[in-house]
């Protein structure tokens, strides 16, 4: 019995040795096609922004801002932007780099009572972020790896500062 035990291992074994050796060693896999991106730079990112698309699969974007939408204004100089969430006004810490961006972190909010769940779910697509660009119709879309999941239109009437916040001169030293 152990003799054709053992006899049924070993040809197990082979025939397996030979699946496994018609296995290539390396897969060839196609990349992702790239979108032609050009490079935006952070003077255009500055001003006043507002929502006009929001991935979510659930409700439709009218349904989630139904009185208004949320807005953003960026400040490159300090690396912050300040904005209304539709229902609250918040402030945001931002790291930027060539077309990254991610929120580090936030730096005050409101706590007004909101309905239903539009505020929640246009901070958690703000965090998720990490690339921007502006388009040539001026469309400023965030993507969180291919997927694109915000774009906002520039407002025209942002020649201040809607939060009364003042900007100061970003000191960097030389070196970094």
């Amino acid at each position: 019995m152990k003799k054709l035990f053992s006899i049924w291992m070993v040809l197990f074994f082979l025939i397996a040795g030979l699946g496994f050796s018609q296995i290539p060693d390396t897969i060839e896999v196609e990349p992702f096609p790239e979108k032609s991106k050009k490079t935006t730079s952070q003077k255009e990112l500055e001003g006043l922004w507002e929502l006009s698309y929001i991935y979510d699969k659930f409700k439709p974007f009218d349904e989630l801002f139904p009185d208004k939408k949320p807005t953003l204004y960026f400040d490159t100089v300090n690396k912050t932007a300040f904005g209304h969430t539709g229902c609250n006004i918040f402030s945001i810490l931002t790291y930027l780099e060539g077309n990254g961006i991610d929120v580090l972190g936030f730096m005050g909010m409101t706590e007004k009572l909101c309905e239903g769940n539009g505020e929640d779910i246009f901070l958690t697509v703000l965090k998720s972020a990490h690339t921007f660009e502006i388009d040539e119709e001026g469309t400023l879309s965030f993507s969180c790896g291919n997927l694109e999941i915000m774009k906002m239109k520039k407002l025209e009437n942002d020649n201040n500062n809607p939060f009364e916040i003042p900007k100061i001169m970003a000191w960097i030293p030389v070196g970094f």
